[in-house]
């Protein structure tokens, strides 16, 4: 007798309950919790958590969730919950979530039949691609504006000389705005661990969006224009502070050049040569040792002095910080850092230590804030 074949994955089941919130919705299925919470008119959150509770561990979020200016109702079919600018349809027979606008039209759903599964810790939301549908965002990542038909991965990567198709690179932003008949909506995936997106890579059924470990936590955005996506995205996330008008200038960056002379050379050539250029960069040369918050005392002996130079030639100075902390016993950086408990840890308390630029260093905890 054959053995019936172990699927790789599962699917999460129908809803075994539902209750309001003061932010919106709560739900459970058979395997999973679902909270689905209204952030404003424009911004809800989707969490789906196999535990027991939710893991709310991610740092990129400042807004918080509202206690007003949303309905919530039930049909035969779903739960609605309902903005002035979205509705979002939790179906009851199986886990799927529909976005619409306030006008009924469809902006993403779950696929139909693959939905939202479980492998070991791995959860994936599969989302029906529709027609004509193309998709921009992810930040800094290689290949086309359009994301149409490729995949990525985030996961943090210090990757030197990378070719042009490399991918993961330094910075993971995992925010992208989908667009199809007019209409747009965003989507920005909360959770630190390694994760995934398809964009219809090798298929022209779904695109999906998986996690490694943790909660399937993302947020979904819609509103009548791409900018106003963008800006309700910003306000979730955090705005920086508008940058010095001479930070909007051309820079002048590369790695490397010192000593000093050189640097003055440069910044002097820019000028006879009537090149624009608002900002001159150092990079690891300037440190002594590569130690950060030091100065080579030998190729940059009178730091002041250039800096001064450099500024009366219209140039402001940028230099170049690691996050490593060279475990140095006359260093003083590194024994403030011991001081004011910033260290990243191992879960015996030890300080993690690994080499870099200056040798075995220790490394901030940019998470706390009095790191930071």
């Amino acid at each position: 007798m054959t053995k019936p074949r172990k699927k790789l994955s599962q699917t999460l089941g129908p809803l075994t309950s539902w209750q309001r919130h003061s932010h919106g919705l709560l739900a459970q299925t058979a395997q999973t919790n679902i909270r689905i919470w209204v952030y404003n008119a424009t911004t809800v959150r989707v969490s789906i958590s196999p535990y027991s509770t939710f893991h709310d561990h991610s740092y990129a979020v400042v807004a918080q969730p509202a206690a007003q200016g949303f309905e919530v109702q039930e049909t035969a079919q779903s739960v609605v919950l309902q903005t002035p600018m979205l509705k979002v349809h939790l179906f009851k027979d199986q886990l799927r979530i529909r976005l619409e606008n306030a006008q009924g039209q469809l902006l993403n759903q779950d696929h139909p039949t693959l939905g939202n599964a479980l492998y070991n810790n791995h959860l994936t939301t599969y989302k029906e691609l529709q027609p004509q549908e193309r998709f921009i965002g992810l930040g800094e990542k290689t290949g086309n504006l359009d994301r149409k038909g490729a995949g990525f991965t985030h996961w943090n990567t210090d990757y030197f000389a990378y070719p042009v198709e490399a991918d993961p690179l330094y910075c993971s932003t995992p925010f992208y705005i989908g667009l199809h008949n007019q209409n747009a909506y965003g989507l920005f995936l909360n959770n630190p661990a390694k994760s995934h997106f398809n964009f219809g890579a090798s298929n022209n059924r779904f695109s999906s969006v998986s996690v490694e470990e943790g909660d399937l936590d993302y947020f979904l955005f819609h509103a009548p224009t791409v900018g106003q996506i963008i800006q309700a995205y910003a306000g979730l996330t955090g705005t920086m502070p508008l940058p010095p008008r001479w930070g909007l200038g051309y820079q002048q960056c590369r790695y490397s050049y010192y000593p000093d002379k050189e640097v003055l050379s440069m910044a002097r050539t820019f000028r006879e040569k009537n090149i624009p250029a608002d900002v001159m960069y150092l990079d690891i040369h300037y440190m002594d040792g590569y130690k950060v918050f030091s100065w080579d005392p030998e190729r940059f002996a009178e730091p002041k002095q250039m800096i001064d130079e450099l500024k009366e030639m219209g140039f402001h100075t940028a230099v170049i910080l690691d996050p490593g902390i060279k475990t140095q016993q006359d260093y003083k950086p590194y024994h403030d850092g011991l001081d004011k408990d910033v260290y990243i840890k191992y879960n015996d308390g030890e300080p993690w230590t690994a080499e870099v630029w200056p040798g075995w260093c220790h490394f901030p905890d940019f998470t706390k804030e009095t790191t930071r």
